[in-house]
């Protein structure tokens, strides 16, 4: 456990807003809209990940027509942004990260999301306006799980990997910033605890109530 805790890097979905079901629910609709079969396990495999790597997938792979990877990308933006009004940021995030602020401990928002996405959420919520930095999926070349966008905002905040944790709900997500060297909590917002685990959270954490109790916040 890190004690003298100076930085703190947020993943996005599942971290900071509940978006996951909503970028699930449009993938589902844009491949039953154009009659692509999958396996139902299909939007779990590809969490924490970009919608380039998992239309590439669907457009290579699964589409019985070919449909080009930015055809369904764009379809699925459309669908997207006719649901957001239904996400919501996870509970507990914005008292926490006020506990957070008064101790002066820098933060980031770091996530493989692209800029539309977020735009999106911050003209529901403004999310870009309450860390000192925000790395997406622009910001690398790499995305998660290798560990280029947490190294990114590292070297951006001239972070020390002792003086750092990182709040992540997916394997990938954790995958990357233990590649990193980074202490990391697993929070159970999209994945069982004992799934986290076994990707390599150094703690597991059910919500940003047991989260203050752990940091003693």
């Amino acid at each position: 456990m890190i004690i003298d805790i100076k930085t703190i890097l947020f993943d996005f979905d599942g971290v900071i807003i509940d978006s996951e079901p909503l970028h699930a629910k449009a993938k589902k609709l844009v491949l039953e809209k154009f009659g692509i079969p999958y396996p139902s396990t299909i939007f779990d495999d590809y969490k924490g990940r970009t919608d380039k790597v998992f239309f590439d997938y669907i457009s290579n792979n699964l589409a019985t027509q070919k449909h080009p990877a930015d055809f369904l990308m764009d379809a699925k933006k459309k669908i997207f942004e006719e649901i957001l009004s239904e996400l919501k940021l996870i509970d507990g995030f914005l008292p926490f990260l006020k506990r957070v602020k008064t101790r002066g401990i820098q933060t980031a928002l770091v996530s493989s999301t692209s800029l539309f996405s977020l735009g999106l959420v911050n003209e529901l919520y403004h999310i870009s306006d309450l860390f000192d930095l925000v790395i997406t999926e622009v910001d690398t070349k790499l995305h998660k799980p290798f560990p280029d966008p947490y190294l990114k905002a590292l070297d951006s905040l001239e972070a020390d990997t002792q003086t750092s944790i990182v709040i992540e709900d997916s394997p990938n997500g954790i995958i990357s910033a233990k590649k990193a060297g980074l202490f990391t909590y697993g929070l159970t917002s999209s994945f069982e605890g004992n799934v986290l685990r076994e990707t390599g959270a150094d703690e597991i954490v059910e919500s940003y109530e047991d989260l203050i109790k752990k940091l003693n916040f």
